[in-house]
């Protein structure tokens, strides 16, 4: 009995109420009661919806115009109805190109940068899937050619691109231009005959778009190289081994 009152807090007695001190909150306790559960309501539907931010659900595009490059800057209705009508011809080879908007079909060959990859499949541009041409990088310059010519294709920060996406982590997809890639490309083209060469094909007739919009779809990839072909590759271009010279003959017995 004695421990029992040593162990009791001084100026305690049996029988007190331990909630006696929330005795003068009055209505307080009630607003405490209430925001209390609302605030652990809040803190439940935010930390949901910034989980599925981060799923790979969030990477496909939603509801895009298909003249918007991946949520970049919108087409006017001139420009919508030029494409259009350029779509429903056949593409202009390189080198009748004339001043004006074109549409030609031809195969990225060279490029002023790039960001990586095997020689002659080098990245030249990449964005993350359905994101706007400001989170873009790549090349400020892509040469390509077809049979006829070559040109060369400017303003790629504001083109706007369709590319098959391509799985880069967990919970990112992007697309890419690479060099090999045969593009659809719709832009303004202006005319400039740029050097000489004895072969036309390989003359630059101009630049598309230096001015105004920039419309670039991929019309074929070449699958990548196989990873045989490319060790292959490289045993071929490693020089040869020297072979150990005969030992000479000695004289000792």
């Amino acid at each position: 009995m004695r421990i029992a009152i040593e162990l009791d807090p001084p100026g305690s007695a049996p029988g007190d109420d331990p909630f006696s001190m929330f005795s003068g909150w009055g209505d307080q306790l009630v607003w405490l009661a209430v925001l209390v559960p609302i605030a652990v309501l809040v803190f439940f539907v935010g930390s949901r919806r910034f989980r599925s931010q981060l799923g790979s659900a969030s990477i496909v595009p939603k509801g895009r115009d298909r003249f918007v490059a991946g949520g970049g800057p919108r087409r006017d209705a001139t420009w919508r109805e030029t494409v259009d009508r350029l779509e429903a011809k056949p593409a202009t080879p390189i080198a009748q190109a004339r001043s004006g908007p074109v549409r030609v079909e031809a195969e990225i060959v060279r490029a002023s940068g790039n960001l990586g990859g095997p020689p002659g499949r080098e990245c030249v541009w990449r964005n993350r899937a359905g994101a706007g041409s400001q989170t873009a990088v790549g090349a400020d310059l892509l040469i390509v050619a077809d049979a006829s010519g070559r040109c060369g294709v400017e303003q790629l920060e504001t083109a706007r691109v369709i590319a098959p996406t391509e799985r880069a982590g967990a919970h990112y997809e992007s697309t890419s231009l690479y060099i090999g890639d045969r593009v659809e490309v719709i832009a303004r083209f202006e005319p400039e005959v740029v050097g000489e060469h004895e072969d036309p094909s390989m003359l630059v007739y101009g630049t598309l778009g230096a001015h105004g919009p920039v419309d670039i779809r991929v019309v074929e990839r070449p699958a990548p190289p196989e990873p045989e072909a490319e060790a292959a590759e490289d045993a071929e271009e490693a020089p040869a081994e020297p072979e150990p010279a005969d030992p000479e003959p000695s004289d000792e017995p």
